[in-house]
């Protein structure tokens, strides 16, 4: 929507806020996971490289969440809506940040090998392509459909493109946008941040704990309570004044919107779920081989850090 700011400095000094906030956010994620909690000395593979290329994730989500949230807030708090303007400048970070841990798979990860981005690896003696990682190329598929969406976001997200595209027109684009990128954020980081490191056989390898799991999952579950929220409110407003609500209708408003935030809920439910039930350390009838041992067979089967 146009914002009305004219000055080129406030724009330029909003922008460097949410830059620094930004890269403030890269910072503490890189060193939750690299510095506090891991120990390099039992995981020679948890390098630079993986703690890098999260921390710019997270941080994305992060923008994401705030971009997501600003605009049902102010419907129901109404001194919020002196900050809903900052939407675009987090929705341009958000693209910038997402952007640049993209970079980092392709560069720190696939090595700029489009199969290996995709989980598949070329194998001489057979002559063909076969698949190593299917979760990694699921994620990756996931995040390049997620690029064109961000991109088009980022360049519409300016008063020229509000004009030419028209109001409603820019609202209907950017709404639906967002809402999509936001649910293919969800199952991509649930795949990532509980599934992919699942204590399982063969190896029973134990990984350092990824405590954002549930603070990720969270601020999913406040995004749509407010956006169920503000629809509950708006619809009712709209209704006063032309036919009196009667409980059947008021349960009926209720009703659309609980569904609204039920795929949320489920997955947070079947993650919480199984988390408390999966074990944790490997069964005493297999035993379990040293971390050293894991990371070696790791890197002669594949030979990518992870």
């Amino acid at each position: 929507m146009l914002q009305g700011i004219k000055s080129e400095k406030v724009i330029l000094l909003r922008h460097l806020s949410v830059a620094a906030f930004s890269f403030f956010l890269v910072y503490l994620f890189y060193q939750s996971y690299y510095t506090w909690g891991v120990i390099p000395s039992l995981w020679p593979d948890w390098g630079m490289d993986h703690p890098f290329w999260r921390a710019w994730a997270h941080a994305a989500f992060v923008l994401l969440f705030l971009t997501l949230i600003l605009s049902p807030a102010a419907k129901l708090w109404h001194p919020i809506k002196k900050f809903i303007t900052w939407r675009r400048e987090f929705g341009i970070w958000f693209a910038i940040l997402s952007f640049v841990h993209g970079y980092a798979i392709w560069d720190r990860w696939a090595r700029w090998d489009v199969a290996r981005l995709f989980g598949f690896e070329y194998i001489e003696d057979v002559g063909g392509y076969i698949l190593f990682r299917p979760e990694v190329g699921i994620m990756n598929m996931m995040g390049l459909v997620m690029a064109p969406m961000i991109v088009l976001l980022a360049v519409t997200s300016f008063d020229k493109a509000v004009k030419l595209l028209g109001v409603s027109s820019w609202k209907w684009l950017h709404t639906s946008l967002i809402n999509v990128i936001f649910y293919i954020a969800m199952l991509r980081g649930v795949l990532y941040l509980f599934y992919f490191f699942q204590f399982s056989p063969p190896n029973w390898r134990e990984y350092p704990s990824i405590w954002f799991l549930y603070v990720f999952l969270g601020m999913a579950v406040i995004v749509v309570l407010l956006q169920a929220a503000a629809f509950i409110k708006t619809v009712l407003q709209k209704r006063n004044g032309q036919e009196k609500k009667s409980i059947l209708q008021v349960a009926f408003i209720i009703s659309v919107a609980t569904m609204f935030i039920m795929p949320i809920v489920l997955l947070l439910g079947i993650v919480a779920y199984f988390d408390s039930r999966s074990i944790k350390e490997a069964p005493m009838s297999i035993g379990q081989a040293s971390p050293q041992y894991y990371v070696l067979n790791h890197e002669e089967n594949y030979n990518i850090n992870i």
